[in-house]
């Protein structure tokens, strides 16, 4: 049983309060656990594990989190939980786009998204079968080049449509109608298909996996970086397609169309075991604990930073965090 101590690296007005939900969602899952193993606390000197929770905000060297108080005081017994398309991994913890050369038993585990935000018309709805679409995807094209294939099959039966020049803007700064018109289409589609395609993005991870899940849709990744949670049964609701396979797709999902409606129930049962709220902080807090079983010395953070240092390039995305940090937050962070 491990006491655990959930917190944002920072409560600054100056950021959007959106940006601090993950930890608000996992404390959340905390009070409606139904393993009652862990517990929280405010207390950083009890806490077994303090869990920082960001939203790819406290900057892509996590150097939000390691100017952190408790952090510099308590390192050993510190994870992030970030749901960042891009970082450098300076901090051990749980990312929702872990790649496999990122992966370490003693550092790192992948993790999944939470978002304050969230599309309301993701709900269980069994697949039938009987779907209009053999496949969907509705999201932007433009994020990496796999994305961009999949309107190019020509079919009446795979829907694919572009959202790159207005997604964001509805999702964060659109009206309430706009949003819900917006995610309404979403949904529709996704419950109107038989397999859901979900290709990475900026990151190797996408949040349309596990909006899949939810669902309860078949899923076809499309994502050959990013490395999968070691423990879910992937295989039995998933179908992993190798980015150069590709233009492939249709022949693939056809021969498996007949499995559809046992890979939808089993992706949702799957999501309610591994990421609704009454159950993901207590995979959360087992996924550090498993990292804290795997580890042999204490994580050396300096060390870490200056292993991602030695490239030009990697110095460039340094200073340019910096910035970046020092534009939402008024502080400079090294």
């Amino acid at each position: 049983m491990a006491k655990v101590l959930i917190l944002s690296s920072d409560v600054s007005p100056k950021l959007d309060v959106w940006k601090h939900s993950s930890a608000f969602l996992l404390k959340h899952s905390a009070e409606l656990d139904t393993f009652g193993m862990h517990t929280l606390t405010d207390d950083p000197a009890e806490a077994d594990i303090i869990l920082f929770a960001e939203m790819g905000t406290c900057g892509k060297f996590a150097e939000m989190v390691r100017a952190h108080p408790y952090y510099r005081r308590y390192s050993r017994k510190c994870f992030l939980f970030d749901s960042a398309d891009f970082f450098f991994l300076v901090a051990p913890g749980i990312y929702a786009s872990l790649t496999k050369q990122q992966y370490r038993p003693d550092y790192t585990r992948t993790g999944f998204y939470l978002y304050l935000i969230e599309n309301a018309f993701i709900t269980s709805q069994p697949c039938t079968g009987s779907e209009k679409y053999l496949a969907s995807f509705v999201g932007s094209r433009n994020t990496h080049p796999v994305r961009d294939h999949v309107f190019t099959f020509g079919r009446d039966d795979i829907y694919a449509k572009d959202t790159s020049n207005y997604s964001s803007r509805t999702t964060y700064h659109g009206e309430p109608e706009e949003r819900a018109r917006f995610w309404l289409e979403y949904a529709e589609v996704l419950a109107d298909s038989k397999f859901s395609l979900c290709p990475r993005g900026q990151g190797a991870g996408t949040i349309r996996l596990y909006e899949s899940m939810k669902m309860g849709r078949a899923c076809v990744i499309l994502a050959d970086d990013w490395q999968p949670h070691g423990q879910i049964p992937w295989e039995e609701f998933s179908i992993k397609v190798a980015e150069q396979d590709v233009q492939r797709l249709p022949e693939i999902l056809e021969q498996h169309q007949h499995r559809v409606v046992e890979m939808g129930a089993r992706a949702r049962q799957v999501w309610e075991e591994y990421f609704s709220e009454k159950v993901r902080f207590h995979r959360v807090v087992e996924l550090c604990l498993d990292i804290q079983r795997n580890r042999t010395n204490n994580p050396r953070v300096t060390l870490q930073l200056l292993r991602q240092l030695r490239s030009v390039s990697n110095l460039r995305w340094y200073l340019s965090s910096k910035k970046d940090l020092y534009r939402n937050t008024g502080k400079i962070y090294w």
